[in-house]
């Protein structure tokens, strides 16, 4: 009876074949490290900014802004300079195997973080604004690159099986990362932090190689998205790829809705953590732990609901929780708004977003071509992902400028608007989901 009760839990929640394993493992390990160093920079490069201006506030264009205020401000700069980062993306792509790819990227955040570690102990408005610019470029790309091999490494069903374990690594890397954060800085400083996340970064180096020279022959092909005779522009061609595509384009509305309604969430966090808890490292330790709940909760959804749903219900219906959810906390805060439930919301938002809807999300690719994994998904992740957040700063500022920093709650109204388009755009790409992954792994429209 115990026999038939663990392999039930075993089918229903680690369907992970023998051979499957060693790469399920490095790849788990590979978003581990990704994520703890995200959750070290993004306390850290949010607390300098913010109380950087909290005290003295920005004068631009004859306005005041205050720290949460300048914190949407950065992420309009983020958007011009990832775009930048997005063509690069795709040149390396073109010309680099994956392994090569990733040996490229981890040594250029690595020489970042060590130029950085001399700056961020007495940071400057310089100092600030590009160290935000940093943290936002590293997720990104990091982010963007895993999940791109990953969809290359197992196929649409593999994803359903596998992916739970893998996004898994993810959410433990968040709970030791802003583990790392609330406990160490104060004590060890910032620059200590960052040269420490260099290791990570050597690590990544050697796991991008073994799972290369064990799977290395499995590397999708490249396809042609450009005409015969012409030549394929980087800067535009993972938006070609995108428009072409009703399928990606859901995606992009997708992910493009969620960042417009995340950043809403952020910014009404920022706001009351700006006007309700002072200090400057105090900040950074708040922040952190609010990642600390949201890892917690992601983890308890990962283990025991992504794998399970995906398999058992489908990626349509995994991709049905997370705007479920914000629906539900967007009315509980125009209700309750505080620091408490904002906190909520926050951590309840990004844990779903980090577990199922991560995994649900990113198994949309895997029956596209390579050309789609890498160059269309750098630009919908990296590109227009900043386009929707910038819409969400507009929004942000025009309200706080309307309503003041205390009534952000009202913002919610926007965020239940928004649910209605999102859940229409989720029930049809878990449709062509269901059509393209069947059957297996046979190249489909990009």
């Amino acid at each position: 009876m115990a026999q038939q009760i663990l392999q039930q839990v075993k089918n229903n929640f680690f369907d992970i074949r023998k051979k499957e394993w060693p790469d399920v493992l490095m790849m788990a390990l590979y978003f581990f490290l990704v994520i703890a160093i995200f959750w070290v920079l993004k306390p850290m490069k949010r607390g300098i900014l913010v109380n950087l201006y909290q005290e003295a506030p920005l004068m631009l264009w004859g306005m005041s802004f205050a720290g949460a205020e300048v914190e949407q401000l950065a992420k309009v700069g983020n958007m011009l300079v990832v775009y930048l980062f997005v063509i690069a993306f795709t040149l390396l792509s073109r010309k680099l195997p994956r392994q090569q790819l990733n040996l490229v990227l981890c040594s250029f955040f690595g020489g970042l973080f060590l130029l950085f570690s001399f700056l961020v102990n007495d940071p400057g408005e310089p100092t600030a604004w590009s160290f935000y610019i940093l943290g936002d470029i590293f997720n990104s790309a990091m982010v963007t690159f895993f999940w791109a091999y990953t969809n290359d490494l197992f196929s649409s069903d593999q994803a359903k099986r596998t992916y739970g374990v893998v996004g898994l690594g993810g959410i433990i890397g968040g709970i030791v990362g802003s583990s790392v954060v609330v406990g160490l800085v104060g004590q060890v400083g910032r620059p200590s932090l960052l040269i420490g996340s260099i290791v990570p970064l050597v690590v990544m180096t050697g796991i991008g190689y073994w799972v290369h020279n064990r799977t290395g022959k499995s590397e999708s092909k490249t396809s042609k998205p450009c005409a015969e005779g012409r030549r394929c522009n980087a800067m535009f061609e993972g938006a070609e790829l995108v428009f072409k595509s009703k399928y990606l384009l859901t995606i992009v509305g997708i992910l493009g809705l969620y960042e417009m309604v995340s950043n809403i969430v952020d910014f009404q966090l920022s706001a009351i953590i700006a006007n309700e808890i002072a200090g400057d490292v105090e900040k950074d330790a708040y922040f952190g732990f609010v990642g600390q709940i949201t890892s917690i909760v992601s983890l308890i959804v990962q283990l025991f609901f992504t794998s399970f749903v995906m398999k058992r219900f489908g990626v349509g219906v995994a991709l049905l929780f997370l705007p479920v959810a914000i629906t539900f906390g967007a009315m509980g805060f125009l209700i309750v708004p505080g620091l408490l439930f904002v906190t909520m919301m926050s951590a309840s938002d990004n844990s779903l977003n980090y577990s199922i809807n991560q995994s649900a999300k990113e198994a949309l690719y895997t029956p596209l071509s390579k050309d789609a994994k890498y160059k269309a998904k750098a630009f919908i992740d990296m590109f227009v992902q900043r386009f929707a957040k910038v819409l969400a700063v507009v929004l942000n500022l025009v309200v706080a400028a309307a309503v003041g920093l205390g009534q952000v709650h009202w913002l919610s109204l926007a965020t239940l608007t928004i649910m209605i388009f999102w859940i229409l755009l989720v029930r049809y790409a878990g449709r062509e989901f269901k059509k393209r992954a069947e059957p297996e792994d046979i190249p489909v429209e990009s």
